[in-house]
Protein backbone atom coordinates (compact mmCIF):
# COMPACT_ATOMS: atom_id res chain seq x y z
CA UNK A 1 0.00 0.00 0.00
CA UNK A 2 1.81 3.59 -0.92
CA UNK A 3 2.48 5.56 1.32
CA UNK A 4 -0.48 9.09 2.33
CA UNK A 5 0.71 12.12 0.90
CA UNK A 6 1.43 14.81 2.81
CA UNK A 7 -0.91 17.77 2.71
CA UNK A 8 1.49 20.95 1.59
CA UNK A 9 1.46 23.78 2.89
CA UNK A 10 0.46 25.58 0.17
CA UNK A 11 -2.82 26.39 -1.58
CA UNK A 12 -5.85 25.06 0.20
CA UNK A 13 -7.54 22.08 -0.75
CA UNK A 14 -10.87 22.79 -2.90
CA UNK A 15 -13.80 22.29 -1.74
CA UNK A 16 -16.02 19.08 -2.98
CA UNK A 17 -18.52 19.79 -5.28
CA UNK A 18 -21.37 18.98 -2.91
CA UNK A 19 -20.21 21.36 -0.50
CA UNK A 20 -21.45 24.62 -3.32
CA UNK A 21 -24.73 23.13 -3.98
CA UNK A 22 -26.31 25.14 -0.94
CA UNK A 23 -24.30 28.21 -2.20
CA UNK A 24 -25.75 27.72 -6.20
CA UNK A 25 -29.35 27.61 -5.09
CA UNK A 26 -29.32 30.33 -2.46
CA UNK A 27 -27.55 32.52 -5.25
CA UNK A 28 -30.39 31.20 -7.57
CA UNK A 29 -32.67 32.42 -4.64
CA UNK A 30 -31.04 36.21 -4.53
CA UNK A 31 -30.71 36.17 -8.32
CA UNK A 32 -34.67 34.85 -8.52
CA UNK A 33 -35.37 38.04 -6.31
CA UNK A 34 -34.34 40.95 -8.09
CA UNK A 35 -36.96 39.73 -10.76
CA UNK A 36 -39.51 41.54 -11.75
CA UNK A 37 -41.93 39.73 -9.59
CA UNK A 38 -40.05 41.20 -6.48
CA UNK A 39 -40.23 44.63 -7.53
CA UNK A 40 -41.36 47.12 -4.88
CA UNK A 41 -45.16 47.58 -6.61
CA UNK A 42 -45.44 43.63 -6.78
CA UNK A 43 -44.49 42.55 -2.84
CA UNK A 44 -46.21 45.68 -1.77
CA UNK A 45 -49.45 43.75 -3.36
CA UNK A 46 -48.79 41.49 -0.09
CA UNK A 47 -46.85 43.28 2.48
CA UNK A 48 -48.89 46.27 2.58
CA UNK A 49 -52.32 44.43 3.35
CA UNK A 50 -50.59 42.48 5.85
CA UNK A 51 -49.08 45.57 7.77
CA UNK A 52 -52.08 47.49 7.32
CA UNK A 53 -53.55 44.13 9.33
CA UNK A 54 -51.46 43.89 11.69
CA UNK A 55 -51.18 48.33 12.83
CA UNK A 56 -54.80 49.22 12.75
CA UNK A 57 -55.03 52.82 11.99
CA UNK A 58 -51.32 52.86 10.15
CA UNK A 59 -50.97 55.72 8.04
CA UNK A 60 -50.29 55.32 4.24
CA UNK A 61 -46.90 57.35 4.53
CA UNK A 62 -45.89 54.42 7.19
CA UNK A 63 -47.05 51.81 5.28
CA UNK A 64 -44.88 52.90 2.71
CA UNK A 65 -41.80 53.34 4.84
CA UNK A 66 -42.35 49.86 6.66
CA UNK A 67 -42.63 48.26 3.31
CA UNK A 68 -38.93 49.76 2.65
CA UNK A 69 -37.77 49.10 6.00
CA UNK A 70 -38.74 45.25 5.14
CA UNK A 71 -36.86 44.87 1.71
CA UNK A 72 -33.67 46.71 2.76
CA UNK A 73 -34.15 43.50 6.04
CA UNK A 74 -34.14 41.22 3.07
CA UNK A 75 -30.98 42.48 1.56
CA UNK A 76 -29.25 42.47 4.25
CA UNK A 77 -30.96 38.60 5.40
CA UNK A 78 -30.21 37.26 2.25
CA UNK A 79 -26.42 38.33 2.00
CA UNK A 80 -25.81 37.36 5.86
CA UNK A 81 -27.27 33.73 4.87
CA UNK A 82 -25.46 33.07 1.76
CA UNK A 83 -22.22 34.46 3.62
CA UNK A 84 -23.02 31.84 6.61
CA UNK A 85 -23.31 29.06 3.77
CA UNK A 86 -20.01 29.99 2.18
CA UNK A 87 -18.06 29.66 5.18
CA UNK A 88 -19.99 26.90 6.79
CA UNK A 89 -19.11 24.81 3.55
CA UNK A 90 -17.05 25.44 0.41
CA UNK A 91 -14.82 28.41 2.09
CA UNK A 92 -14.58 27.47 5.26
CA UNK A 93 -11.10 28.03 5.92
CA UNK A 94 -11.39 31.39 3.84
CA UNK A 95 -13.90 33.72 5.17
CA UNK A 96 -12.19 37.02 3.48
CA UNK A 97 -12.53 35.33 0.30
CA UNK A 98 -16.42 34.48 0.83
CA UNK A 99 -16.71 38.06 1.87
CA UNK A 100 -15.13 39.41 -1.29
CA UNK A 101 -17.69 37.06 -3.69
CA UNK A 102 -20.34 38.08 -1.69
CA UNK A 103 -19.46 41.65 -2.50
CA UNK A 104 -18.89 40.54 -5.89
CA UNK A 105 -22.18 38.78 -6.25
CA UNK A 106 -24.57 41.84 -4.81
CA UNK A 107 -22.33 43.95 -7.51
CA UNK A 108 -23.27 41.27 -10.27
CA UNK A 109 -26.91 40.68 -8.79
CA UNK A 110 -27.96 45.08 -8.65
CA UNK A 111 -25.77 45.12 -12.40
CA UNK A 112 -28.47 42.51 -13.32
CA UNK A 113 -31.12 45.36 -11.90
CA UNK A 114 -30.34 47.44 -14.96
CA UNK A 115 -31.84 45.68 -17.58
CA UNK A 116 -34.81 44.34 -15.30
CA UNK A 117 -38.15 46.52 -16.44
CA UNK A 118 -39.32 47.45 -12.15
CA UNK A 119 -36.22 47.18 -10.49
CA UNK A 120 -33.17 49.65 -10.44
CA UNK A 121 -29.55 49.06 -9.68
CA UNK A 122 -28.34 51.00 -6.42
CA UNK A 123 -25.12 50.50 -5.06
CA UNK A 124 -26.36 51.55 -1.56
CA UNK A 125 -28.42 47.74 -2.00
CA UNK A 126 -24.69 46.74 -2.35
CA UNK A 127 -23.61 48.26 0.37
CA UNK A 128 -26.38 47.04 2.51
CA UNK A 129 -25.99 43.50 0.86
CA UNK A 130 -22.16 43.55 1.66
CA UNK A 131 -22.97 45.40 5.53
CA UNK A 132 -25.27 41.95 5.96
CA UNK A 133 -22.46 39.54 4.89
CA UNK A 134 -20.17 41.55 7.10
CA UNK A 135 -22.39 41.25 9.97
CA UNK A 136 -22.71 37.60 9.20
CA UNK A 137 -18.74 37.31 9.68
CA UNK A 138 -19.25 38.97 12.72
CA UNK A 139 -21.40 36.50 14.55
CA UNK A 140 -19.68 33.43 12.78
CA UNK A 141 -16.42 34.64 14.47
CA UNK A 142 -18.44 35.63 17.77
CA UNK A 143 -19.69 31.92 17.84
CA UNK A 144 -16.61 30.42 17.09
CA UNK A 145 -14.59 32.21 20.40
CA UNK A 146 -17.74 30.89 22.62
CA UNK A 147 -18.23 27.28 20.93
Amino acid sequence: MPAAKPLSAGAPELAPLGEWIPVVLWGALIFTLSTSAFSATNTGKIIDPILRWLIPGITAASVDVCHMLVRKCAHFTEYGILFWLLVRGPMAQRPYLALMLCVVYALTDEGHQVFVPGRTASLYDVALDSTGALFSHFLNTAIAEIA
